[in-house]
């Protein structure tokens, strides 16, 4: 299978907030970095914040609480709306207000302060975020904000999803019929089914079309369209095992619309290729196969 590029953040391409190669080894002693610690604690003072400074250098203020609410776990997706300012409250940048930001949260590729803000809130919390330079743009410049400057982020966590949360959600919102759960935690809808044949076996060739999306994508990653093939030797794992699994209960000129958690996909490590992600860890994904025929 390929893998063309996806955004990183589906459902918005908020380049703004990836990050890139951050430094392995910081001194927050020196004077750029002191600055920034300095000017938060200024800021800080001035507008009155009861926050508290965090180790990593975050100032976390939470503006709205709500007991007990939810807090995201590793690999969780998050929902979360955000606008961002310098420190003269000029902005510098925000989340469409229609489309919102959803990240697998714990995957390291935002910025490190926001990521640390987003673990500490529950869903529907609010908070004010300072974050250095140093656990945030680094020397990156954007509009409104000169290199090596701190940030405020003002964000909302909206709601933090497990997969299995994720899969519910899809399936219900795309009015998809209620799927076979096999033991491993496949979602397997047969839309088009055949009298006759058998179903591949160890060692045959399954010769299939597909197309494979994530589940806030509008377009497939990868795709044989509707010309070519793909042949897949039953058995063998040498494709990942949602979509051998689904292989193998299709007979020739059968069709199926699957849905699989990333265990039955590529795991915590996700598919990276020209340094950006192709697929996030943590990502469940849907197939559409059909089989076009056994050997």
């Amino acid at each position: 299978m390929r893998y063309p590029l996806l955004t990183l953040l589906t459902g918005l391409a908020l380049t703004s907030l990836v990050v890139g190669c951050q430094p392995a080894n910081i001194d927050n002693t020196s004077g750029l970095y002191q600055a920034n610690d300095d000017s938060i604690k200024t800021y800080v003072a001035r507008k009155g914040y009861k926050g508290a400074f965090q180790a990593s250098g975050l100032y976390f203020y939470k503006t709205d609480s709500i007991t007990g609410s939810k807090k995201p776990a590793v690999g969780e997706e998050v929902q979360f709306n955000y606008k961002s300012y310098n420190l003269s409250d000029v902005l510098v940048d925000s989340s469409a207000a229609t489309t919102p930001v959803y990240y697998p949260y714990g995957i390291k590729s935002i910025l490190p302060g926001l990521e640390q803000g987003l673990g500490l809130l529950g869903e529907g919390e609010k908070a004010k975020l300072l974050i250095p330079s140093y656990i945030g743009y680094n020397d990156r410049t954007l509009t409104n904000l000169p290199a090596y400057s701190p940030v405020r982020f003002d964000v909302t966590l909206v709601r933090s999803r497990t997969e299995a949360q994720q899969i519910a959600d899809y399936i219900s919102r795309n009015n998809l019929l209620t799927p076979e759960l096999t033991s491993t935690g496949l979602r397997f809808i047969r839309t088009q089914t055949s009298t006759t044949g058998s179903l591949p076996t160890t060692g045959q060739v399954a010769t299939v079309r597909y197309a494979g999306r994530t589940l806030r994508a509008t377009t497939a990653f990868d795709s044989t369209g509707t010309t070519r093939t793909y042949d897949v030797t039953v058995g063998l794992g040498k494709n990942v095992a949602g979509f051998e699994e689904a292989v193998g209960k299709l007979k020739a000129g059968e069709k199926a619309t699957i849905i699989f958690p990333s265990t039955l996909g590529y795991g915590t490590v996700g598919v990276v290729q020209d340094n950006k992600y192709v697929i996030t860890p943590y990502a469940p994904l849907r197939f559409d196969i059909e089989v076009v025929s056994i050997k």
